[in-house]
């Protein structure tokens, strides 16, 4: 989904002599938790004169960044010119004149109805043929995309690397990943026609919902996939296993010299395999299919 289109037509909805919030726009959107990313939209503006983001501010009234060479100087001097007083960086009558009775379809909403039916198609049984093992990372650069998956048929062997660079249409939302990584990915396993697991940079069933990144790509894309994070989104440890809720979810795995990874199912592929596969590709922190990945697509964004 286009989102960043979407958004800038929720914007161009707020009248002349009224202000929004970056909140209202992201209840507009479907999620409080966009607020930063309308921010982050709003700073990418590609067109000023049509998209008049100077109408946006902070929930208190407060003016906020504006992304221009004169800064906040030319929000003001914008607001004004449209009847919008401001004064000590505050829009003056904020509450008479705040908009937010958007027309909209609540995407967002939609997209997380999408995921809880997704979600009832995982499979926690091995259901594959060990050949192939893949990693796959994607850097960011703006609104660009440089997605790397590295395909490797033994540990520590590499097979093939598959790189892809995409325009970024879906900003960085919590808990929205999969809707900005998954097409990325999606595009970049349609360039390998041989079976394989695949190792994401993210969770599994490690997740408040169950359903991470790792799970989205694997049901999307009918794969075996295992999420390998760096870091405990939820859930205790003990022992060497992680559980939420007393559901045993996945594993904490020592490796390197620094903190270790947390390992979790995505789909296809059982606990204790997915665990198995890790295992077996640990030379480093990271698994190396991932570990290769990462390097490339930094290098790939770098190279431009």
């Amino acid at each position: 989904m286009d989102l960043y289109s979407y958004f800038y037509s929720l914007v161009k909805q707020i009248p002349p002599g009224r202000v929004s919030t970056y909140g209202a726009l992201a209840r507009a959107l479907g999620d409080i938790r966009a607020s930063r990313a309308c921010g982050v939209m709003l700073s990418q503006n590609p067109d000023a004169p049509r998209i008049p983001c100077h109408r946006v501010v902070m929930s208190d009234g407060s003016l906020g960044g504006f992304t221009h060479p004169e800064g906040v100087k030319k929000k003001i001097e914008r607001l004004r010119a449209e009847g919008v007083s401001v004064e000590n960086g505050k829009v003056v009558d904020f509450h008479e004149i705040l908009f937010e009775d958007f027309h909209t379809d609540y995407p967002l909403k939609a997209l997380r109805e999408e995921q809880e039916k997704l979600k009832e198609r995982v499979k926690l049984e091995d259901d594959f043929s060990l050949g192939a093992v893949g990693g796959v990372d994607v850097s960011y650069s703006g609104r660009w995309a440089y997605g790397v998956l590295v395909i490797m048929s033994s540990p520590f062997e590499v097979d093939m690397v598959v790189r892809g660079k995409f325009r970024v249409d879906f900003p960085y939302i919590p808990t929205y990943l999969a809707f900005r990584e998954e097409p990325i990915i999606s595009s970049l396993l349609s360039r390998f026609d041989r079976e394989l697991i695949l190792l994401v940079d993210g969770n599994g069933i490690m997740h408040p919902r169950f359903f991470g990144l790792a799970s989205h790509i694997g049901v999307k894309n009918d794969v075996p996939t295992i999420g390998v994070a760096k870091s405990q989104l939820l859930g205790s440890v003990v022992e060497d296993k992680v559980f939420v809720n007393s559901r045993h979810v996945g594993y904490f795995v020592k490796s390197g010299r620094k903190r270790g990874i947390y390992v979790s199912p995505g789909h296809r592929v059982s606990l204790e395999t997915s665990l198995e596969i890790v295992r077996q590709y640990l030379k480093h922190k990271n698994p190396e299919p991932l570990r290769l990945a990462h390097i490339y697509a930094n290098e790939f964004r770098r190279s431009g």
